[in-house]
């Protein structure tokens, strides 16, 4: 009787413990966070606002959109243009070959590399630098791409900046090289290049055909000079540093994701590739250093109006998305999961934490003249 009351015992104690572990991560809806909006304006010179980051450019705190050959900051105040630059075509401010990577920093720097492998240093609209950069691990390339979103193109110290690159070729079948590890590469205004990666993906040769399989996001914590990558389908993270991979960990959720190849298509002598609609997609990350915490996005079911389209260049705001805000602690630990739905014609943007909070863009715009973002308050999750 005594060993039936201690099995049961033991029983109890697992069961309770299992449940205590499952409640402490949250699970909600993003919007049960929301503390407040925000509203840029878009005035005559502006096509479309794609919102990065924050900078810091004369003693205020502006957030900085990337544009086609340049870049915009807007005050989170007003919502107004505070300033902008644009390369021009011709002139001795142009670049040699066209922009395939650019980046704009504080005061006032901005930062591009051409398909030539021009890089120019701008300060408040001046060239202040410029260098031709050794060109030759990239002339084995059938399209040089660089991905220079965010964190993908960063400043490490003075002169001296990090970049993320994109290999695919839209020439073949096999979209992308899946054992190309040059991902991640790093270069100074004085030198050229310092030094470049040589690491795999992980992904399987069924990848060859995705283009999500070039794909990289990433995030940098200034506060403990930490790099992290996540390729567009996989769990796991790769902390970088001086290009060299240093750790490997796999993200962890509640939510059960499924990463599968994209679909390829062909027609005569036309190619598509396209996203798989039943695949998870990493889509952004972010660090909050307000409440010491990493973000994650990731797209967790897509809904297609128009399967038949598929160009995708036409399936822009076709489908009903749903995203889930993963938040972790500094040891990428789970904490919360978060759910956000953009409908039929509305497109996520990136994360932008501020020291006011995150900002996130609406899922519904009210107007083409303005883009507007929730101000999320994340400090029940803070470390």
């Amino acid at each position: 009787m005594r060993r039936i009351f201690f099995n049961l015992f033991v029983v109890s104690i697992f069961f309770s413990c299992s449940k205590k572990d499952n409640q402490k991560v949250y699970q909600g809806n993003l919007e049960e966070f929301v503390v407040g909006e925000c509203s840029l304006e878009k005035d005559s010179t502006t096509r479309r606002i794609r919102l990065q980051k924050l900078v810091e450019y004369d003693g205020e705190h502006l957030f900085l959109s990337k544009e086609e050959k340049g870049y915009s900051l807007f005050s989170k105040s007003s919502g107004k243009k505070h300033y902008s630059f644009t390369i021009p075509d011709d002139g001795p401010l142009s670049l040699k070959g066209y922009p395939i990577a650019t980046q704009g920093f504080d005061a006032g720097e901005f930062l591009a590399i051409s398909s030539l492998g021009n890089v120019k240093q701008y300060v408040n609209g001046k060239q202040i630098a410029e260098i031709d950069l050794e060109w030759s691990t990239y002339d084995n390339l059938a399209l040089i791409q660089m991905a220079d979103e965010k964190d993908n193109f960063r400043k490490i110290g003075d002169s001296h900046y990090q970049i993320i690159n994109k290999p695919i070729n839209p020439f073949a079948e096999d979209y992308v090289d899946i054992n190309y590890g040059e991902w991640v590469a790093e270069f100074n205004l004085q030198e050229g290049w310092i030094c470049i990666s040589d690491f795999s993906s992980g992904l399987g040769e069924e990848y060859s055909k995705s283009a999500s399989a070039a794909h990289l996001i990433s995030v940098y914590n200034h506060e403990r000079d930490e790099f992290y990558v996540l390729f567009e389908p996989s769990d796991f993270l790769y902390q970088i540093r001086d290009c060299e991979v240093i750790k490997k960990l796999k993200l962890t959720s509640l939510t059960k994701f499924e990463y599968l190849p994209g679909i390829y298509e062909k027609t005569g002598r036309n190619s598509s590739w396209r996203s798989n609609p039943k695949s998870a997609a990493n889509s952004d990350l972010a660090y909050d250093p307000v409440n010491k915490l990493y973000l994650r996005m990731v797209k967790v079911k897509t809904e297609e109006s128009q399967p038949e389209v598929t160009d995708i260049r036409l399936r822009q705001g076709l489908n009903r998305n749903t995203y889930l805000m993963l938040i972790y602690d500094l040891n990428w630990e789970l904490k919360a999961e978060l759910e956000i739905v953009y409908d039929v014609g509305q497109t996520i943007g990136n994360l932008i934490p501020t020291p006011e909070g995150v900002f996130i863009p609406k899922p519904e715009q009210k107007s083409e003249d303005e883009y507007e973002l929730y101000k999320i308050d994340l400090s029940q999750f803070r470390n």
